[in-house]
């Protein structure tokens, strides 16, 4: 049982709703609570297809959106027929902290009822305000209320050709309201992150300090005191300017070559190294402009002793035109072009090197920029030109890269390109166009590249912004808190091994040691009701142990961890299958069916046992249901499908055929 699925594994998806929904309502039933399978379908929907994909992470606000936006745009209901929901969103929220599934990042249980408990009140009202409904449900709705039969598809086709021909009414205005909404707020899935391991905030706020971005943002504020007067287009005065350039050491020059004859600087906004500290100084709201001055912002004075806010709050202002070309003056286009396009290609940039295990070549990231840029802005140029401008854009675009490094955001390098960077420079398997890939294979079988690669500083403030944004990007460390089950569930779904393991390590750390801590992690995937998930969650503890090896021998003989412990030494060639014996061996026969009843479902199940002849699949059966696995739960639904596939076996084998011909008219009836 997993928790996240990549968008596109709809069979492994489908899988696992049905088997959540079918455990769940088990649950249920089991405590006398009446649930709607299809409000626990639509909710895992809503996880889905979110941002971030995790279905078993919810926090108030979700559980808010779920009840009062997803549900009435998406359920085509009456808040009558789904009466049921909130409750059993309640319900379903129990039972996912209950079996360990519920995410440890989300909100604690009783937050998260209690934001069921507010919204409950409101529902009906959100069911029934047709400006919260989607395109489709608007019409099904009307269908609805003209007495067509919901069900019956026929009626409801034919009242959409009445619509067609004019013969009903409808609100055209919130129809297109509706429309625009619809693609508007569609949920996009965002990329999976790799976990990230950072550095003590003491550390961080140490290099902030040091950061030039930090100090010089610091000395401006300090040089504006009680106000600075500006020129009537809003920039620093030239003598004002000779002055901050000097003490801010920006490296401008009041002399300008333009092509051969030397120009004076008529405006401070004519100096790049300047003027983009001025606008990021108004951009990270330190100063501001207030008739016709220049002054410090008072709110911000905290902002500007904290070194570490001070310098993510200027970090987060940098995707913002106007950064690498001055607002005003000549520029080449192709800078021009990387600089407009700004705000769109460095948040893309940032997300690329977040994360990344090894520094990224420049020329890789410069080629999926240029491509970027040239599709959001019309460019009619000779293939020559071309040639030219692709090559002024990679200087540009390095220019840029150089600037953030004295931010301290990046870390340029030198050195050969990790092969990983090459990997997908495959024709039938790369989206690059082959002149990119042609490119980009050339430029990197050179021995040494330039690379760059995120500072902490950068890493955590990317960070912060996924995690706005409501992406998901895990941090390694930040699990020593959670349950053990909880812990276990987010690392092998979403942590590498080498993260896996130092996750591991911190939280157990964190729980008195190897000691004491193992015994807590057996407990909990011993008291994992899904075996598929028990045996990743085995399997990613033992490869994490350095005595992982002599642990899972001793599991061997575990009554609820000896089935999976026995198949994980066979596949890893520790243990040979002439030496497991018989009630091993039907432990593993049990386990195998009770994985395939998991990941496919029972149907998948009953067409399997269907090849296995009536006497073996009796004995079998039996069996199985008497090995003594420690899998309650899902013995139960073995059984249920055992007793299925022998009911079809059992009818008559002409019943099928006698009806057919009865439906013909051939066949004759049965005296008494």
């Amino acid at each position: 049982m997993r928790t996240y699925y990549d968008e596109d594994d709809h069979e492994g998806y489908e899988a696992g709703q049905d088997l959540l929904v079918r455990r769940f309502a088990g649950w249920a039933a089991a405590r006398g609570w009446e649930i709607d399978p299809h409000a626990v379908v639509s909710a895992l929907q809503f996880r889905h297809t979110s941002v971030d994909g995790r279905l078993a992470y919810w926090t108030a606000a979700l559980v808010r959106d779920f009840l009062l936006s997803y549900v009435p745009r998406t359920l085509s209901a009456t808040a009558d027929e789904a009466v049921l929901v909130p409750e059993t969103l309640r319900m379903l929220l129990r039972y996912l902290h209950e079996t360990g599934l519920a995410d440890p990042m989300g909100e604690p249980l009783a937050d998260l009822e209690g934001a069921v408990a507010k919204a409950v009140a409101e529902f009906p009202a959100a069911m029934a305000d047709e400006r919260n409904f989607g395109v489709g449900k608007y019409w099904v709705m009307k269908a609805a209320r003209n007495g067509v039969d919901r069900s019956d598809l026929d009626a409801v086709n034919a009242f959409f050709s009445e619509v067609r021909e004019g013969r009903h009414s409808y609100d055209a205005e919130l129809l297109d309201e509706l429309v625009a909404r619809q693609y508007l707020e569609q949920p996009e899935r965002a990329l999976p992150q790799l976990p990230v391991s950072l550095p003590p905030d003491s550390e961080l706020a140490a290099e902030a300090e040091r950061s030039l971005l930090v100090v010089k943002l610091r000395k401006l504020v300090e040089w504006v005191g009680d106000g600075r007067t500006l020129t009537g287009t809003g920039a620093l005065r030239l003598a004002d300017a000779r002055e901050l350039v000097s003490l801010l050491d920006t490296g401008d020059d009041f002399e300008r070559d333009l092509g051969g004859e030397v120009q004076s600087v008529r405006s401070s906004a004519d100096l790049p190294g300047l003027a983009m500290l001025f606008n990021l100084a108004k951009r990270a709201r330190i100063v501001r402009v207030v008739k016709g001055k220049l002054v410090r912002v008072a709110k911000a004075a905290p902002l500007v002793k904290n070194a570490l806010a001070l310098w993510t709050a200027a970090f987060d202002a940098l995707p913002e035109p106007g950064l690498l070309v001055k607002d005003s003056g000549w520029a080449p286009g192709y800078a021009l072009l990387l600089d407009e396009n700004l705000d769109i290609v460095l948040p893309d940039v940032f997300n690329t090197i977040y994360g990344m295990p090894e520094p990224i070549p420049v020329v890789r990231l410069a080629e999926s920029v240029w491509l970027a840029c040239t599709e959001a802005t019309y460019l009619d140029l000779e293939p020559s030109f071309e040639a030219v401008w692709r090559d002024g854009f990679a200087r540009a675009f390095r220019r840029l890269l150089t600037q953030l490094a004295e931010f301290g955001a990046v870390e340029l390098t030198v050195g050969p390109p990790d092969p990983m960077y090459s990997m997908d420079l495959v024709p039938e398997n790369s989206e690059l166009p082959s002149d990119v890939q042609d490119r980009l294979r050339a430029a990197l079988d050179a021995p040494e590249l330039d690379l760059v690669a995120f500072t902490p500083l950068a890493t955590r403030a990317v960070r912060a912004r996924l995690l706005k944004e409501g992406r998901f990007a895990p941090l390694v460390g930040e699990l020593a808190a959670a349950a053990p089950a909880a812990m276990l569930g987010v690392v092998v779904e979403h942590f590498d091994e080498e993260a896996a393991t130092a996750e591991i390590a911190g939280w157990l750390a964190a729980h008195g040691g190897r000691e004491a801590g193992l015994p807590l992690l057996l407990d909990a995937i011993r008291e994992c009701p899904f075996r598929t998930r028990a045996s990743v969650m085995l399997e990613i503890l033992i490869g994490s142990l350095p005595d992982g090896d002599m642990v899972l021998h001793d599991l061997r003989t575990d009554p609820a961890l000896g089935p999976i412990a026995t198949r994980l030494m066979v596949d890893r060639g520790e243990l040979a299958l002439e030496s497991v014996d018989e009630r091993e061996s039907l432990l593993g026969v049990t386990e195998q069916f009770l994985v395939l009843l998991e990941t496919a479902g029972p149907d998948a199940t009953s067409a399997t046992l269907a090849e296995v002849p009536g006497n073996e699949r009796g004995h079998l059966a039996k069996a199985i249901l008497a090995s003594g696995h420690p899998d309650q739960v899902g013995l139960a639904e073995l059984a249920e499908v055992f007793e299925q596939v022998r009911a079809v076996r059992t009818a008559h084998p002409l019943g099928g055929l006698a009806r057919t011909s009865r439906a013909k008219g051939k066949g004759k009836k049965r005296r008494r």
